[in-house]
């Protein structure tokens, strides 16, 4: 079978857990799976989520704006980056983004930057384009392990349907421990001052 049928499967087979999962909340799977898709201050009560499409023209006009706050957000929270494919496409990047979520941490955000430069240019792209955009960064891609692409697809869609989002950009900051949680949307809501503001009222 063809990655790209394999990954329709998937999302079909992801699609029902997801209707179930939704109506529990957003739950802390990652760890019971063996998987670990967070960045920043991994052990922190307060989670951010930027959640996005790669080719949502909205999310592609914050991009540098993330870029730029990202050190600070992640000294003061957990955070997740999270594909919501209002574009179908986005499933054919999905893949690699989990792969660099879990696997090149250090490297994410310019490994995250090659794969949106890659977006401009192609819809649907082969792993070996995906390599040459990633190889001046020094990674080269590992075998994409089904398992752990299925939880991938499974923790994005238990993200985006737990918090009922329905566009992007969006970003999702809660706390686990208060219970509190502030739902930014559009790059004019998704600003640094907006995202800290958020963090410090969730946390109280």
């Amino acid at each position: 079978m063809k990655f790209r049928a394999r990954l329709l499967l998937i999302v079909f087979v992801i699609a029902a857990i997801g209707l179930a999962v939704a109506f529990f909340g957003v739950k802390k799977e990652s760890e019971a799976a063996g998987v670990d898709l967070f960045l920043g201050r991994t052990k922190s009560s307060t989670i951010v989520y930027f959640i996005s499409d790669w080719f949502c023209p909205g999310c592609r006009n914050i991009e540098p704006g993330i870029e730029n706050m990202f050190p600070d957000i992640a000294r003061l929270a957990k955070v997740g980056f999270v594909d919501f494919p209002i574009h179908k496409e986005t499933l054919n990047f999905t893949p690699y983004n989990l792969l660099f979520l879990s696997y090149e941490k250090e490297k994410y955000l310019p490994l995250r930057k090659a794969l949106g430069g890659l977006a401009l240019k192609t819809k649907t792209p082969t792993r070996e384009e995906v390599q040459a955009v990633v190889a001046p960064l020094g990674v080269k891609l590992r075998q994409l392990d089904y398992a752990e692409v299925l939880y991938g697809l499974q923790s994005n869609l238990t993200v985006y349907r737990g918090f009922n989002i329905n566009s992007t950009p969006s970003v999702v900051v809660t706390n686990t421990k208060t219970k509190k949680t502030k739902i930014l949307v559009g790059d004019k809501q998704i600003t640094e001052h907006a995202v800290k503001a958020a963090i410090a009222e969730v946390g109280k």
